[in-house]
Order: C-alpha cells, then structure tokens, then sequence
C-alpha cells in the first residue's frame, strides 16, 4: 500500500511537470484562446435605428435588423463579435482584431436591395424571393449567381416567358446595374447578373449584402471607438504578469502555511487551471479582462476550498486521530462547507450570465467555470492525493504534513 501510494504521487508530479512545460513552453495555450476587444483590439460601434418607408423601429424589426448584423459580421469572419441591443432602438457591435474598421462598419450598414423590373418599370421581383446568391467567374467575367425561392421562381418562369426577347432590368440599391435580354423561357428559377464587377471580392460582397437580406430600419451610427493592438497587447501581457504573480503567491504562501500538504494543495491548483483554461478552449470562449478577474477569483475559490479541508484535518490531528483517520474525517466534514459555498457561488454566477449584458457575461463564464472545476479537483484531486500522502507514511508527523 505505501509504495502504490508513493508511485502514484511520484507518476502525478511527473505528469504535472511534462504537462505544464508543454503548455507552457512548447505549445503555448494561449495562443490558442481568443481573446475579446479589450485584449486584442479591435472596433465597437454604437448604432440607432431610424424608421424606414414603412417600417417602424419595434422589437421585431431591431430583431430583424440585429439577425441581418450578425449574418454581416459573420461574413467579415470576425472571430467571436458581439452584438446586443440597448435601449429600444440602439445596437452595440464589437469586431475584435477588424484591421479596417472603416469598410467593416460600412459593409456592415449597407442596404441590398435587389429589383427586377418589367420593361415598362413594373416591378416583379424583389431581395425577398432570393434564396440563394454566390458570387463565381464566367468565361473571364465577375458575377453573382441568383437562385429564387419556390414563389420566386414562378415569377421569374413567367416573366422570361412573357417578356422573352425583351430587356429585364436590374436594379441595386436603386441604380440600374443591367437590363439583359431575355433569350430563353427560364423555369428553374436562376438567373446571373455580372454589373461590372472589378473584382471577385466585390461581386463576394454584393452576394453577401443579398443573401443577408435589406435592412429594415436605417441605422445612423453614433458612436465609433477603437481599440489599438499595442494597448490590446499591453493589456494581455500586464494580465498574465497578474495571474502569474497571484498564482505563484498563492503557492508559495500554501507550502508555507500548510507544508506537505501545501504542496499537494498546489498540484492541484495546477491541475485545476489546466482544466480550466482547457475548459475555456474547449467552448470557444472569449477571454477579456473581466474574464480574468472571474478566472483568478475562481482560484482563490479554489485555494479556499483546500484551506477548509487541511484546517479540519489539523483539527482531528491535534484530537489525537491517526493521520489517515484524520484525512477521512476532515475531509468528510470540509466537503460539506466546500460545496454550500461552491453551489452559491455557481447559482450566483449563473444569474450574472444569463441577466448580465457584454463583459459581465465574460465575467460570469469564467467564475462559473472556475468554480465548477474547483469542486471537480477539491473533491477528486485534493482529497485522493492526500490520501495517498497519508498511506505512503508521510503524515506521521503533523508539523510537516499540515503545518
């Protein structure tokens, strides 16, 4: 049992190690986060929402409009915006890392609305029957395919036949972009149009604007703020600097305080920040600032939780127990404190997430995270580890095991 117990420590120490210089040395995992507007720079625009001919600004037309927004950003390849509603008729966009703010915001204000007329100026088709729009190269030539939804197409099928040798104009925005000659009755509902483009990117774009749909209220931007990547960076670096003295602080002052099971306290901090930033890696999120403060609180929870369990270990120690009595019965009575604490905190957590708007989220994401996972390691690292620390013969003596 003690050289099982000594071989177990022995192989999670070593693991550790390997574990901590890959993440840390050979692949770096924060280099693989991603990081919001505050961290890695960017642009966040303030738009209010103007009634259109015939459209009020209400709760659906400022849904339509952010769904529109968010297919546009989308588009951009933008890593992880955000784009909310505040008030009754304003919206908030954030493009992290947008090298050109100018042309996003303009893209992403842009109308697309897509007519074609009868040669007497009737108009038969509208953006609304499009299903589809992809942008491709014809024998030399930029264009953008059209494909018609179900209703779309039966328009479309009788205005080639009813107009066949005749022009179709085209119109975008208002301006003729073509008026082709209808050589063919066309029944399966597709159609081209080539509008001098001077580029595939352009001809992606006008695609884009199409298949997002037309704005339904016009949005006048109010306010444009960016953020440039040195103070991006500067932010990053001043943060990890924080993490890594509040990390090894914590670390240093345990092993002081608490001895052999300081240490053991540390490996499974480690542990848990692994999980942690893997956890966050895992789901994509966007780690800001306010994320941080969450993620090193979420440590202190942590730490809280293996002060609990060695203060009560001391205590039955000191009632005369034997060391491995004394872990069971510590630990049996912490996990009781440990977990009425981690449940509200969560609870607590969970409310910020799903009431809280922007950054507050990211506050609330990482502090929930972080304090699921500190269950998870007080409960299965803490409490196995020092068990082994017991049956391995090391806890004889109280002034090294706990201080």
């Amino acid at each position: 049992m003690r050289q099982k117990s000594m071989l177990k420590f022995f192989a999670l120490v070593a693991v550790l190690i390997a574990a901590v210089y890959y993440f840390l040395a050979v692949n770096p995992i924060t280099n693989h986060l991603r990081y919001g507007l505050d961290l890695k720079g960017g642009v966040t625009a303030t738009y209010q929402a103007e009634p259109a001919p015939g459209e009020p600004v209400n709760k659906e037309t400022m849904a339509r409009a952010m769904s529109i927004l968010g297919f546009r950003v989308n588009a951009l390849g933008v890593s992880e915006p955000v784009i909310e509603q505040v008030g009754s008729n304003r919206i908030t966009v954030d493009l992290p890392g947008v090298k050109n703010p100018e042309q996003a915001l303009q893209f992403l204000g842009q109308t697309a609305v897509l007519q074609i007329k009868s040669p007497a100026g009737q108009v038969l088709l509208s953006g609304g029957d499009l299903k589809n729009a992809v942008a491709g190269i014809v024998n030399g030539q930029y264009v953008v395919n059209l494909t018609f939804n179900a209703q779309g197409t039966k328009i479309f099928a009788a205005a080639t036949k009813k107009y066949l040798g005749k022009p179709l104009p085209i119109y975008l925005n208002g301006k003729l972009v073509e008026a082709p000659i209808v050589q063919n009755v066309i029944p399966d509902g597709q159609a081209q149009m080539s509008g001098n483009f001077t580029s595939l990117q352009q001809a992606q774009k006008v695609a884009l604007l199409l298949q997002s749909g037309a704005l339904p209220v016009n949005l006048k931007v109010l306010d444009v703020r960016t953020v440039s990547a040195t103070l991006g960076h500067a932010s990053v670096v001043a943060s990890k600097v924080a993490s890594i003295i509040a990390i090894a602080l914590i670390g240093f002052v345990m092993i002081v305080w608490y001895r052999l099971a300081g240490f053991v306290a540390d490996m499974a901090l480690l542990i848990y920040l692994l999980l942690v930033v893997g956890a966050l890696w895992a789901i994509h999120a966007v780690i800001t600032v306010p994320g941080i403060a969450g993620l090193i609180l979420s440590v202190g929870m942590a730490v809280d939780a293996n002060v609990i369990i060695f203060s009560r270990i001391r205590e039955e120690m000191i009632n005369g127990k034997t060391p491995r009595a004394s872990v069971a019965a510590g630990f049996r009575h912490a996990i009781r404190a440990i977990l009425d604490s981690h449940v509200t905190t969560f609870v607590s957590s969970l409310i910020l997430f799903f009431l809280g708007t922007g950054e507050v989220k990211g506050f609330a994401l990482t502090l929930m995270i972080g304090t699921a996972v500190s269950l998870l390691t007080a409960v299965s690292v803490t409490g196995v580890v020092i068990r082994w620390v017991a049956d391995a013969g090391w806890a004889k003596v109280r002034s090294i095991f706990v201080g």
